[in-house]
C-alpha cells in the first residue's frame, strides 16, 4: 500500500477532527539575488525571470498538511533557483518556540502545548539549509548570509514571534519543470510527528 494511502486509511475518524491550523505556510523563490514570496498566492508568473510557481496542496491526513510545489524554467539556460519555505504562526505569543533539529534534519514550532514539525524535499535533495529569525527580519536582508549568492544565515532558534526559513534548490539544465514536497505535521509528542516525518520522507 502506497504510504500516503497508509496514512490517509490509517485514521480517517481523525478527518472530522478541526484541521491542522495556526502554523501558515508562505512559498517564496530566490533567483539571483532577489527573493520573491508568494503571499497568499499558489500560482504566480515573473515574467521577467522567466519562472513561474504553482503550489497544490493535498489533503492526506487531519495532521499533515502536504504541499507540491512546481517551478518551471521557461528560459533554455541552465540555472539554479532556490525554493524558500518560509512557516510561521497564525497569531503571535511570547510563549511560542521554534528551533532547528540537526540529530533530525527538521525544523520545530511549539505553540499552546502543540508541537509542529516542518520538512520538505526537492529532487530527492533534503533541507540543508535553515533558519529561525523573528517575524520582522523575513522580509530583509537579515536572513541572508549572502543574499547575492543565497546563503541563509544559520540561527537555530528563536522565542515569540518567530519565522522558520529553510531553503531547497532547483538546478536546471534548460527549460523544463522541477516538483518539490514540503508538510506541515501537528502531534502531541515528539515521537509522534516524527514517525509521519519518516513516513513523508520514504514516500517522495
Amino acid at each position: 500500500m502506497n504510504t500516503l494511502n497508509w496514512i490517509q486509511s490509517d485514521v480517517y475518524e481523525e478527518m472530522e477532527k478541526a484541521p491542522i491550523g495556526k502554523l501558515k505556510m508562505i512559498l517564496g523563490l530566490w533567483i539571483d539575488g532577489k527573493t520573491y514570496w508568494m503571499e497568499n498566492r499558489s500560482k504566480e508568473v515573473f515574467p521577467e525571470e522567466n519562472i513561474s510557481v504553482q503550489i497544490k496542496k493535498e489533503s492526506i491526513h487531519s495532521k499533515v498538511s502536504y504541499f507540491r510545489s512546481y517551478i518551471t524554467n521557461h528560459a533554455d539556460k541552465p540555472r539554479t533557483v532556490k525554493l524558500l519555505l518560509q512557516h510561521r504562526h497564525e497569531y503571535s505569543c511570547r510563549e511560542h518556540f521554534s528551533f532547528i533539529s540537526p540529530a533530525e534534519n527538521v525544523i520545530f514550532h511549539m505553540a499552546d502545548s502543540k508541537l509542529f514539525l516542518v520538512n520538505g524535499q526537492l529532487n530527492g535533495k533534503k533541507m540543508e539549509e535553515c533558519t529561525i529569525q523573528p517575524y520582522w527580519n523575513i522580509y530583509s536582508d537579515q536572513i541572508w548570509t549572502c543574499r547575492k549568492k543565497g546563503i541563509l544565515k544559520y540561527h537555530p532558534m528563536a522565542k515569540g514571534n518567530a519565522t522558520s526559513v529553510f531553503s531547497l534548490d532547483a538546478v536546471f539544465d534548460g527549460r523544463g519543470t522541477i516538483e518539490g514536497e514540503s508538510w506541515i505535521v501537528r502531534g502531541d509528542s515528539k515521537s509522534e510527528i516524527l514517525q509521519y516525518n519518516s513516513l513523508l520522507i520514504g514516500n517522495v
